[in-house]
């Protein structure tokens, strides 16, 4: 299973139209994975590594996202479905 190790973001502005300009946060979210190799004894070896996952939301969708990830943090455990 991956675990969530770190969250950073990038601010950059998208142009719309001529002098409209639109904010956009590029959400970047390191996790913590699980990595098999052989050893020379051939044995299976497991060793965790670290993968990057980024994508872009609107300044309207990011405080759509902070409001959904607020709420689940909010459900009971029986609600779960």
């Amino acid at each position: 299973m991956k675990s969530l190790v770190s969250i950073r973001t990038n601010i950059f502005y998208v142009k719309e139209g001529e002098e409209k300009y639109n904010r956009h946060q590029e959400l970047i979210m390191l996790v913590d994975k699980p990595k098999y190799t052989y050893s020379n004894e051939c044995e299976i070896v497991r060793e965790r590594e670290l993968e990057e996952l980024r994508f872009t939301v609107s300044e309207k969708d990011f405080e759509q996202l902070i409001k959904m990830l607020e709420k689940m943090k909010e459900v009971e455990p029986d609600e779960l479905g």
